[in-house]
């Protein structure tokens, strides 16, 4: 089979409704060939094919491959040991890599190549749609459909136009191509037995096979061969493109949102201008790109109203960056992350970068791994609660674990409103919980952890018997609640304190978790953690208004971006609205109390509004009581720039990760800092003064980062924390004459020590 002969050719494809492969089956058939293949079941790509002609069998079998000669084809996923593909090699028929097959198209027509990391599906497909928006005509093989080209990821064009290409980096089949103009995206190790040194050498070998000069980041200067001529390197430009992004004299609009898609255009651009375009109707064209197929793809609405989102992102900087792309989409609105993992291997090697990329979200729900190639069997221990158990302490975001899609669909749908976004992500097959929740499912929640109460108990719908509250706190320790419920609305708040009080239950709220510790053998009564309504936020000229169980961060970034000021502190406060105004929450110069306007506080008896001063502040502490449960808290900010803002948000982000521990479990702060602070050393300063800095006792230790933080290093207890902080409190108090608070607090019928002893 030649690279221009493929009139009469017979080929087969095995793993033929794939991304990749089905792109390439599609054009096999536009060129004439007579195309079958199989695949292990139906989909889409499969029924398109065969509208196109091809016949496909469901299944892998060697009595289903046609009489030969053949060319059969398979990708990296399809395995040497296939029943078809050993078939085919024993009575010698052509086998291909898809690469190879690719590589003959490419030999066919000026191709534009385009590798990297992450982005190439995107960058290509805009690549295409410009040509084509140009009239030029041009074929394209790429690795997920392309909306405004008709919805399919190949085409082969009637004349002799450009071919745009993917080229895929993680099994070094780029190296079989040699394209026209290359472009590289970015350069970074995914879950690969290379390292780094190793892949920029075989990015730099892709490159040398090119006939021209390279189109890449000016960061990627280091991987251009030197045999060639001068690349042109592309200073990446960042901001939104759905309202425009200045670059180099032109203006980037695009109808999909994030910075990264701003970047992803300027290399088009400089791609398209290699190819003979002009660069400003290049920009022009690439106004009208809405996208490519599951990169960042809305799918329509909730049953809740929330805007439903699809994207591939399957590493940790892919995530992070839908998840900044939907922030910004979003507005005011939460960003609610429903995240597949792909691979047992990959979620090994990234459980702690996952986790720190989902974090950045207000709500995080994990579904079980897609394994793909992989068998649980040589991965044991590894589960989607890998990546919650290294969730930050600092995360605003809890992780829950769903048990299934079912699980995924009725929780995101429960959380999300109508100014949400609901972004499902991942590589596998967890498109399915996003056309669930479009379609307007929205079943019912249930924590599978404990079983809801029954009926004949005469205890409230929703409310949980025995529930575990480990997962609920940063440090991972304590045991049970009595009765447990999560709930989104004040009236039936209102009605669970009333249910409570009836029975004598003493009531307990929990925000995220972030200065809390749970006595091993559990709490008595009633705990409350508040969602839904009360976890968003809204804003009203310059006042912003916010839910108890909304999270603090989220609610400053959110102020910041419409450049008020006045909580810019809070970003580095982990927990929610409602835990910062019970403990009067202070950071980097910054108090809640100063820009309160007003608290609204839920009992037993009713929901009423309160003045600041009533509250009783002082320093981390207010005078409310276990039964007052704070609902909502309204805040006086003040207009800045917005640029302003978002910089003073940044330092503070920087500084905290610049001094404390991330990607463990711990509850922040240990310790009040003492009388004269802030004219003396902090609590921190004379933790450290007193060699507590790494201490340890049982499973529990002081941060050898930052000696006020107490982390769990496995399984501590809440008795081997406790026992730990006293002590640290007897070595400074022997150092310095001075008995540290602390600022922790608990939950449950538990011996302090402290509680006897002077605290100063």
């Amino acid at each position: 089979m030649t690279a221009t002969d493929w009139q009469g050719q017979r080929l087969h494809f095995l793993g033929i409704g794939g991304s990749g492969m089905s792109g390439l089956a599609r054009i096999a058939l536009q060129r004439g060939a007579t195309v079958t293949g199989s695949d292990r079941a139906e989909s889409g790509a499969v029924e398109a094919l065969r509208a196109m002609g091809a016949v496909i069998s469901i299944g892998h079998d060697a009595g289903q491959l046609p009489a030969g000669p053949l060319t059969v084809v398979r990708s990296t996923a399809i395995t040497e040991d296939n029943p078809e593909y050993a078939a085919a090699r024993d009575r010698g028929d052509e086998l291909l890599h898809r690469s190879e097959l690719l590589a003959r198209l490419v030999d066919d027509r000026r191709t534009i190549a385009v590798a990297g990391a992450h982005g190439k599906t995107t960058t290509s497909s805009m690549i295409a749609h410009a040509l084509s928006q140009l009239g030029l005509d041009p074929s394209w093989v790429i690795g997920g459909t392309v909306r405004s080209l008709d919805g399919v990821s190949a085409h082969w064009g009637a004349g002799d136009g450009w071919l745009v290409i993917e080229a895929d980096e993680s099994d070094r089949s780029f190296l079989r191509l040699h394209p026209t103009i290359p472009v590289v995206t970015n350069i970074e190790l995914d879950h690969d037995a290379r390292d780094l040194t190793v892949l920029e050498a075989d990015f730099t070998t892709f490159l040398n096979g090119s006939a021209e000069a390279a189109v890449l980041p000016r960061g990627l200067a280091r991987v251009a061969p030197t045999s060639k001529p001068a690349p042109t390197l592309v200073d990446l430009p960042a901001g939104d493109p759905l309202t425009g992004v200045a670059y180099d004299g032109l203006t980037i609009r695009l109808s999909v949102p994030g910075s990264h898609n701003a970047g992803n255009a300027a290399l088009a651009i400089e791609a398209l201008a290699r190819a003979g375009v002009d660069r400003a109707a290049a920009a022009d064209a690439l106004a009208g790109f809405v996208g490519a197929g599951r990169r960042f793809e809305p799918l329509g609405a909730s049953a809740g109203g929330a805007r439903v989102v699809d994207d591939y992102a399957h590493h940790p900087t892919e995530v992070a960056a839908t998840l900044e792309a939907g922030r910004a989409w979003v507005g005011e609105g939460r960003v609610i992350a429903v995240f597949q993992p792909h691979l047992f291997s990959r979620t090994r090697d990234f459980a702690g970068e996952f986790a720190e990329a989902l974090a950045s979200a207000d709500e995080a729900i994990l579904v079980p791994i897609y394994p793909a190639r992989e068998q649980q069997a040589d991965f044991p221990d590894v589960t989607s609660a890998t990546i919650a158990a290294a969730w930050p302490w600092h995360a605003s975001a809890e992780a829950r674990l769903a048990s299934g899609f079912d699980d995924a669909v009725a929780l995101a749908a429960q959380l999300g409103g109508p100014s949400d976004v609901i972004l499902v992500m991942g590589a596998g097959d967890v498109r399915i919980v996003g056309e669930r929740l479009a379609a307007g499912e929205a079943g019912h929640w249930v924590d599978d952890e404990t079983p809801p109460a029954a009926a004949t108990d005469a205890i409230p719908e929703g409310v949980h018997v025995d529930h575990p509250l480990e997962r609920l706190t940063t440090v991972r320790a304590g045991g049970n609640a009595d009765y447990f419920a999560r709930v989104g609305d004040p009236a039936e708040l209102v009605t669970l304190l009333a249910w409570a009080r009836d029975r004598g239950l003493p009531v307990h709220a929990v925000g995220s978790g972030s200065n809390l510790l749970v006595a091993d053998d559990g709490v008595r009564g009633l705990v409350v953690r508040l969602d839904g309504e009360l976890g968003g936020t809204s804003f009203d000229g310059h006042e912003l208004t916010a839910g108890a169980g909304a999270r603090f961060p989220q609610a400053a970034a959110a102020a910041a971006r419409l450049g008020l000021a006045g909580i810019e502190f809070g970003v580095s406060i982990p927990g929610t609205v409602g835990g910062a105004v019970r403990m009067n929450a202070n950071a980097y110069g910054g108090a809640l109390a100063e820009t309160l306007q007003w608290v609204e506080v839920a009992t037993a008896d009713g929901v009423e509004r309160r003045d600041p001063s009533a509250l009783g502040f002082s320093y981390r502490h207010s005078a409310l009581d276990d039964g007052e449960i704070v609902t909502r808290a309204a805040f006086k900010l003040t207009p800045s720039d917005p640029d302003t803002v978002k910089a003073h948000l940044a330092d503070l982000r920087q500084r905290r990760k610049d001094t404390q521990p991330s990607g463990i479990k711990t509850f922040g702060s240990t310790f009040k800092n003492p009388p004269p602070w802030p004219d003396g050393p902090s609590a921190g300063q004379l933790l450290e003064a007193a060699g507590c800095k790494g201490l340890e006792h049982g499973g529990a230790r002081l941060s050898p980062v930052h000696a006020n933080f107490t982390e769990n290093t496995g399984s501590a207890t809440t008795a081997e924390i406790i026992a730990l902080m006293q002590l640290a409190r007897e070595r400074v108090h022997a150092e310095h004459g001075v008995w540290l608070e602390p600022e922790v607090q608990v939950l449950g019928d538990l011996a302090l020590p402290w509680a006897a002893q002077p605290t100063s």
